[in-house]
């Protein structure tokens, strides 16, 4: 699944981050510690704006996962949940069209966006539902 954490589609969010990060440490603070983390956020904000994650920069995401992948094992996992850090374009899943409509512009096929879309994940649970119930019937004989 491909999420859309700037941080992980940015290099450039992923270095402010890093910033983040080391400031915590000089400050003596866990940098995993997310709560440590966003007790001096908005002063380290103040100080150091944040770049910005793009739609276009998720799909060029996608498309290295494809790449590497084959597109019958991608999917999209945006991981809005919990953060106000989201990509500009990207906000919510009621932006998905955008995203759609910039593969299809770089050449992508529906049934490739339907398969993205859900339509992976979908055949993803129907296998794993299938294997369990054949472990399952093989348990009980």
């Amino acid at each position: 699944m491909v999420t859309f954490v700037p941080g992980f589609v940015s290099q450039e969010c992923a270095d402010w981050l890093a910033g983040l990060k080391a400031e915590a440490a000089r400050r003596g603070l866990d940098p995993k510690d997310f709560g440590q983390l966003f007790g001096f956020r908005d002063e380290w904000v103040a100080a150091h704006p944040p770049p910005r994650a793009t739609l276009a920069q998720v799909a060029d995401h996608i498309e290295h996962v494809r790449a590497v992948a084959g597109v019958e094992h991608v999917g999209l996992g945006g991981d809005f949940d919990g953060t106000t850090d989201v990509t500009v374009g990207l906000e919510d899943v009621s932006t998905y069209p955008a995203l759609f409509a910039e593969l299809l512009g770089r050449g992508w096929i529906e049934s490739d966006c339907a398969a993205l879309a859900g339509g992976n994940l979908l055949r993803a649970m129907r296998q794993a539902e299938s294997f369990a119930a054949s472990v399952s019937g093989r348990a009980q004989a």
